[in-house]
């Protein structure tokens, strides 16, 4: 399961369509914790709030938010780990998207 999480996170970016900066790593963090339930994740997400309170508490507000949505669209779409993404490559993201049952557009 390790392995397949790290070699898939760059395409559940992709999918979700979370950034790759920080409050986007975060709210994809809490998309994989709704989805999978790893400690790590959970680790993760409550080191970024702690970090944020610390370092830039005027952020906050967005960080929350990105959680939020994160996790209400990881506890609606189909499991993203059982994915064969190898095998549907032709597949067009507007396509996995509807599959899967994820709406990026609350993320603009």
């Amino acid at each position: 399961m390790l392995l397949r999480s790290r070699q898939t996170h760059d395409i559940w970016h992709v999918v979700t369509g979370f950034k790759t900066d920080g409050l986007g790593e975060l709210g994809l963090k809490a998309f994989e914790l709704a989805q999978t339930r790893r400690n790590l994740a959970v680790f993760l997400v409550g080191g970024g709030l702690l970090s944020i309170l610390v370092k830039s508490p005027d952020v906050l507000p967005d960080l929350l938010e990105q959680i939020a949505i994160g996790y209400r669209m990881g506890s609606k779409a189909k499991p993203l780990l059982a994915q064969k993404w190898e095998e549907n490559w032709d597949k067009a993201l507007s396509e996995w998207r509807t599959e899967l049952g994820i709406d990026s557009d609350i993320l603009n």
